[in-house]
């Protein structure tokens, strides 16, 4: 938007009309002034010559008396007369008006006249009849000067109608030159801006867009020319780029489709059921081809393990996924970005003194984003290019966005795992609890009757029958012991955290009941088991001691665990051993193996046996690291 442009106010189009119109006020009523202050000295000057001429008037009315011989009161009230109009006529009266022209020589002739008044004429009429008669020859000279003051006020009325006639053509001319000059400018300042304004506006509608006003004032019109010469010069830029404007909003919109397109697609792949691995195989895959990446992985976080454990990778090198830094939170450069709010791009410089690992092995930028749900981190997934490359905002933001969907699918894969393991539980409790009501409590009472049996034989029983009933005996209280066993396996529920807990607490029931030694050695530091294969190996563990418990006779047992990359657990003893490879010396032996070969399988581990009569048997079993994605 175009911010318009403000004039001086001495350019403005109001400002020059109100000062040319002022000034031609200021001078026409200064030419009315002047014409009115003529008017009223003409009219105080005609007025000046009506008592000038009645001064002569009154002059030959005494001379009249006096021939006539006519009284003294009446030749006085004449003469009063006389002096009141000449004092009249110099003192002047505004009200009439009436003054005498502001002149020397006027003024010194009615002085003359008011002294020879006063001299000659006045002493005259104290004396006798004869002397006044005798003195009547002075009046003619004394109206001869009368006449010569009416004569200077007609002159200088005469003047003054000139000058009044002069300042009247004045008006004439200046009311006829300030029409032409306000038509002349209202000619200049308005009708010609707007003519061609308007030739413009037409030349553009007809589309001549190279059109434009041309700026003749700095006044209103200027400035509408020059913001109409904006627009259409704006107008002009858009025809021109409108092409190019249109392919951009096209792409634009082709982008945002895309980006829809993408997220759409990802999300529906998420609510798909798959197990982990799976979900972010394909979650990885579908974003490498939005970002145009060369590589990615995505890594859960384990905080009381301080690790990063990696999920899945997509066009790693193996230097790097076999990197032991990759795998530590504090030694990591994606690890330091788990404690930022946001998304961190890194780009590495070619000329660094220390190389990071992913810089090492050929890689120019990198994104790391977060894996969260519920505003926690659950982990994080990286972006790898081998050039250098800047994410835009719009697909930071579509990429933050799928990382929250990543989050809500591994959260519901381990809402779905833990519902699976509470199912399991309880319909496991539930057959410890038939268990325990019917074959537990029917073999306790077996045992307790077999007892009481034992004590109501006479003492002279046969050897054979009393033999066969300790073997009874013997029999009802492995198979109660074997129930037991198998009720307090039925209850096991296990947490992760719970897992060396629990095979502390198998050793010990073990010692318990074999008064056996046992020794237990953990190691490592790798990712842990989830629930399933925790029970799995727990039931294993349980089996293995229960078979050293009924036959192998050991009287030493010894428990090794190797968490790294590969969980290894290890069960020694110094017991009879046999052969694995003879049928005949397995005997019950092969029940307790096939369960748990099966149990392995189950959770896709290994399960080698070596033994030999008289040396004791080694059960290994090997959970790779491919098969230990946490849950």
């Amino acid at each position: 938007m175009v911010k318009p442009h403000r004039l001086p106010h001495w350019h403005s189009l109001s400002s020059k009309l109100l000062i040319l119109s002022m000034g031609w006020l200021v001078i026409a009523m200064t030419s009315i002034g002047l014409t009115l202050i003529l008017s009223w000295k003409l009219e105080g000057g005609a007025a000046a010559i009506n008592d000038a001429g009645s001064l002569r008037m009154r002059t030959y009315r005494t001379a009249l008396l006096l021939d006539q011989g006519a009284s003294d009161a009446r030749i006085a009230e004449e003469l009063r007369g006389f002096s009141a109009t000449l004092a009249r006529l110099r003192r002047g009266d505004p009200v009439r008006p009436l003054f005498l022209p502001d002149d020397a020589k006027l003024r010194a002739q009615a002085a003359l006249i008011a002294q020879s008044w006063q001299r000659d004429i006045v002493p005259t009429f104290d004396h006798s009849l004869s002397h006044r008669q005798a003195q009547l020859t002075v009046l003619p000279g004394f109206v001869d000067r009368i006449d010569h003051l009416v004569k200077l006020i007609e002159q200088d009325n005469a003047r003054n109608i000139t000058l009044l006639r002069l300042f009247q053509m004045s008006l004439i001319v200046i009311a006829t030159l300030g029409a032409m000059l306000m038509m002349y400018l209202l000619f200049v300042l308005v009708i010609r801006p707007l003519d061609l304004l308007g030739h413009t506006i037409q030349r553009l509608r007809d589309g001549d867009l190279d059109s434009r006003v041309t700026l003749l004032h700095h006044d209103e019109f200027g400035a509408i020319a020059a913001a109409f010469n904006q627009m259409a010069q704006r107008l002009q830029d858009l025809y021109t780029t409108l092409e190019q404007k249109v392919r951009d909003k096209t792409r634009a919109v082709e982008e945002k489709n895309h980006q829809l397109s993408t997220l759409y697609q990802v999300t529906a792949f998420l609510h798909d059921s798959h197990d982990l691995e799976t979900t972010c195989q394909g979650f990885i895959e579908r974003l490498m081809g939005q970002v145009n990446g060369d590589a990615a992985s995505v890594r859960l976080i384990d905080s009381a393990r301080g690790k990063l454990d990696q999920v899945v990778q997509v066009g790693l090198p193996d230097e790097l996924v076999r990197q032991a830094a990759c795998a530590s939170i504090q030694a990591c450069f994606c690890g330091d970005a788990i404690a930022e709010p946001a998304a961190v791009m890194q780009h590495f410089r070619p000329e660094a003194a220390r190389l990071k690992p992913c810089q090492a092995v050929g890689f120019a930028s990198i994104a790391v984003f977060h894996i969260r749900h519920n505003h926690h981190d659950v982990g994080i997934f990286t972006l790898y290019f081998r050039e250098r490359r800047e994410l835009s905002l719009a697909e930071q933001l579509l990429v933050e966005a799928l990382g929250k969907h990543l989050g809500v699918a591994i959260a519901n894969l381990r809402l779905e795992a833990s519902a699976r393991q509470l199912a399991v539980s309880e319909e496991r409790s539930l057959m410890a609890q038939g268990l325990h009501d019917s074959i537990a409590q029917s073999l306790s009472f077996l045992n307790l009757q077999v007892q009481m049996l034992q004590q109501a034989l006479p003492a002279d029983v046969s050897p054979e029958a009393q033999e066969n009933l300790a073997f009874i005996h013997a029999g009802v209280q492995e198979c109660y012991e074997d129930v037991r066993e198998l009720l307090q396996n039925f209850r096991t529920r296990l947490l992760k955290e719970d897992f060396p807990q629990a095979v502390r607490s198998l050793l010990d029931r073990f010692e318990q009941q074999c008064r056996v030694p046992t020794e237990l050695t953990v190691g490592g530091n790798g990712l842990p088991l989830n629930p399933k294969q925790q029970l799995q190996v727990l039931f294993i563990l349980q089996e293995a001691l229960s078979n050293v418990r009924k036959h192998a006779g050991a009287t030493r047992v010894s428990l090794s665990i190797e968490n790294h990359e590969d969980f290894v657990m290890t069960i020694r003893d110094n017991g009879a051993g046999f052969d694995p490879n003879n049928p005949q010396h397995t005997g019950q032996r092969h029940i307790g193996l096939s369960i748990m070969k099966e149990r392995a399988e189950g959770i896709h581990s290994q399960i080698t046996i070596q033994s030999a009569p008289g040396a004791g048997t080694t059960l290994e079993l090997a959970l790779a690291k491919e098969e230990r994605l946490a849950l």
